[in-house]
């Protein structure tokens, strides 16, 4: 968690087990293990375990 929190405040796009694409900003974690990422319609809570890559969009590189 700390190599992500790295990354707060930076444009990510987030990748979930169903394939499904999250675009947003790393605002933070929560204490039940999902990340907070802010995006233009508000917060979202992406639990840990549905998560499959995180990439950082300015740099193109992948987190984790």
């Amino acid at each position: 968690m700390n190599n992500l929190m790295r990354y707060r405040g930076e444009p990510v796009e987030v990748r979930d087990r169903y394939g499904r694409v999250h675009r947003g900003i790393i605002d933070g974690m929560d204490p039940s293990r999902a990340m907070i990422i802010r995006t233009p319609f508000g917060r979202r809570r992406i639990p840990f375990f549905l998560i499959l890559a995180i990439f950082a969009i300015r740099r193109r590189r992948r987190i984790f």
